[in-house]
């Protein structure tokens, strides 16, 4: 956008720059859509791989999120991921649990909640699904400069953010 384009509309369509492939926007927004594209065939992979439920994959997927981060996770925080009640988020904990993939161990500071770890089989599918994906994209991340990272950030940001709250809630 020169500096006197008009600011973006999220109300309306984008002009025609930033749908042209050839664009630096274009290009920008064709690899987006390559990253969504190529996370859905990993998630198919996945799911293939350990046989769950759409539900039991988002799961997994955030507890290895949470878990490569050094972080934990108990039911009721799989339930705020999933938007689900923790009932129908301890029913899908249970279900990983039967199945090897989930073990749980009590929480220190609340006897009644339960942290949840991936088991190595599942870490292993995780990783193996992947690929040389994870580390190529780590050691990209790696390689941003302190500017780079900054703006990578922001635009993944407007984009979360685009998701998040850009469709009305179903009626």
């Amino acid at each position: 956008m020169g500096s006197d384009a008009s600011p973006l509309s999220l109300t309306q369509p984008p002009d025609d720059e930033a749908l042209d492939p050839l664009s630096a926007s274009g290009r920008v927004l064709a690899a987006i859509y390559e990253m969504q594209d190529a996370e859905a065939l990993y998630r198919a992979r996945l799911r293939r791989r350990l046989a769950v439920s759409a539900s039991e994959l988002a799961t997994v997927q955030y507890l290895a999120r949470l878990g490569s981060r050094g972080l934990e996770a108990r039911v009721i925080d799989v339930a705020a991921h999933l938007g689900v009640t923790t009932g129908a988020a301890s029913i899908i904990v249970t279900r990983l649990a039967a199945r090897g993939y989930i073990t749980k161990r009590p929480d220190p500071r609340d006897g009644r909640g339960q942290h949840l770890d991936l088991t190595r089989v599942v870490r292993d599918a995780v990783a193996s699904a992947a690929g040389t994906g994870s580390l190529i994209a780590m050691t990209r991340v790696a390689a941003l400069s302190d500017r780079e990272s900054r703006r990578m950030v922001a635009l993944l940001s407007g984009i979360t953010t685009g998701f998040v709250s850009g469709a009305p809630p179903e009626v």
